[in-house]
């Protein structure tokens, strides 16, 4: 009887580390991100002027089931994130207060005053490529929210540049008027799609391009962009934390007598980064709830440019549990016909604060 139990202990004991010895493929971690785009920062106060969105996502094991029910791929390359956010953005004309000999106000020809509460769900497909530039992400996105007096933007901007004008001084940011004439409130929902692909990679520079776009009752776009880094660069989609644990299964799976393939330094792979980016976008626009008006009450509207860019600079930092990122957007004017022609286009600042855990 103890030489059974024996037995059958130390059979349960090399059952469990055999186990652990071929259980080694590790998560990507959890994202709680904080963003946040103003243009008073960027000392400009008009169109879009201001977003805030609080998102968390991570490979939760439910993501890999969804997965597995569409039939994508499998193995250990290929990670399945899913989340959501919640988030606020407004909009408002070139001028958010009268000229002192303005007798209409806000301006019937000027975009309109909108704002928008949504909440939103996503799903991720990040493939990671045994070498950096084979790595690709896919992610899909469903929003669903609300415009108009519902969405609480006007008292938000509100709040926010009395806020500012205690902190920094009375004349930092002027006090909207006009709200009382925004966009009316009525449900609003989109999906969109992005797929993004290294085109070079280095542990210095990297190259990628992306494709999107978008189909609802607020935006209809299609969208094609590219971005440059330069600095300290660890992997594509923050695939550094992973790709040991990617390498030695794939090499675990490698049947005997097959040769061995390339295997990058494991002890190189780097945990943290720092970089400069620059990134560029083009979108064909069919629809711009903001400009066009709303879809199922009428609205104020005005006609909108059918071709829009963005171009945006700025810095990231990313270390052990946290990440940093600052950089000023500068987009093309949204109007076609702006009630001042030489109206230029815009510009904003956007905060991102990340905790990974």
């Amino acid at each position: 009887m103890l030489k059974a139990l024996a037995l059958l202990t130390a059979s349960c004991l090399a059952q469990a580390e055999a186990s652990s010895a071929a259980k080694v493929e590790e998560k990507l971690p959890f994202v709680t991100s904080l963003h946040f785009e103003n243009d008073v920062l960027a000392k400009s106060d008009r169109l879009y002027t201001n977003g805030v969105r609080i998102e968390h996502f991570g490979e939760y094991d439910g993501c890999r089931s969804i997965a597995r029910t569409l039939r994508l791929p499998d193995g250990v390359q290929h990670r399945y994130l899913c989340g959501g956010s919640l988030a606020q953005n407004m909009y408002t004309p070139s001028r958010i207060v009268p000229l002192p000999e303005q007798e209409v106000f806000p301006d019937p020809n000027d975009r309109p005053y909108g704002g928008w509460l949504h909440g939103g769900i996503f799903f991720q497909h990040i493939y990671a490529g045994r070498a950096p530039a084979d790595s690709s992400r896919l992610t899909l996105q469903a929003t669903v929210g609300v415009t108009g007096p519902a969405s609480g933007a006007a008292q938000t901007q509100r709040w926010l540049h009395r806020t500012l004008n205690d902190i920094f001084g009375h004349t930092v940011a002027r006090i909207p008027v006009g709200w009382e004439k925004q966009l009316p409130t009525e449900p609003a929902f989109h999906f969109s799609a992005l797929r993004e692909q290294p085109l070079l990679w280095s542990p210095v520079v990297d190259v990628t391009w992306s494709a999107g776009a978008m189909l609802g009752t607020v935006f209809v776009n299609a969208s094609l962009g590219g971005t440059v880094r330069v600095g300290y660069l660890a992997r594509p989609y923050g695939l550094a934390p992973i790709m040991p644990s990617v390498v030695k299964e794939l090499e675990a799976q490698r049947t005997p007598g097959e040769a061995s393939s390339e295997l990058m330094a494991i002890r190189d792979e780097r945990a943290w980064e720092a970089y400069l980016y620059a990134r560029g976008q083009v979108r064909v626009v069919a629809r711009n709830l903001f400009l066009d008006g709303t879809l199922f009450r009428p609205s104020i509207s005005v006609r909108k440019a059918p071709i829009v860019g963005d171009s945006e600079f700025g810095a990231a930092f990313r270390t052990g549990g946290f990440q940093f990122g600052l950089s000023m957007v500068f987009r093309s004017q949204e109007m076609a016909d702006p009630p001042n022609p030489l109206l230029s286009g815009h510009r904003f600042t956007q905060i991102q604060l990340s905790y990974l855990h």
